[in-house]
């Protein structure tokens, strides 16, 4: 292999390599789908604690644990801050890539819907649901009960 050969099949991997880095065209469905798991699948390596965790909360017979179901209520902050951040830094995210193309029409992001994708059972889903709901009203009552002080 001559010099030549050989410094132009680095330029041709070099060229491959950026193309296979490309984001999709904007505003594409598959550029939405590319920005979406972007996004999540760093939500996702973020938390994989509590994602295990939830998953944890259903056994194998597909029924909710109690020692589980426990041990996630006493750790409320972890549950609220994990809900928080998909809330306060996901969503805007996705709703910011979405924006560029004028409309959400491509893309509602999903708490439950990324908790179902990442192997939360519906069981869990059906039980954690009203419970972070639970917690952001309490967050909320609180945050309105110090603005009042």
């Amino acid at each position: 292999m001559t010099i030549k050969t050989f410094l132009l099949s680095i330029a041709g991997l070099v060229a491959l390599s950026a193309c296979a880095s490309v984001e999709p065209e904007p505003c594409t469905s598959e550029w939405v789908d590319f920005r979406t798991e972007k996004v999540l699948n760093r939500f996702a390596s973020n938390n994989r604690g509590m994602i295990g965790d939830l998953r944890r909360l259903q056994d194998s017979e597909g029924d909710i644990n109690p020692v589980v179901a426990m041990q996630l209520i006493g750790n409320r902050k972890q549950i609220q801050r994990f809900a928080d951040t998909f809330q306060s830094i996901v969503v805007p995210e996705l709703e910011s890539a979405v924006d560029q193309c004028g409309g959400a029409d491509n893309l509602v992001p999903a708490f439950t819907e990324f908790l179902r994708d990442e192997g939360v059972g519906e069981q869990t889903l059906e039980w954690i649901g009203p419970v972070i709901g639970l917690m952001q009203d309490m967050r909320e009552a609180d945050d309105a009960a110090q603005e009042r002080l």
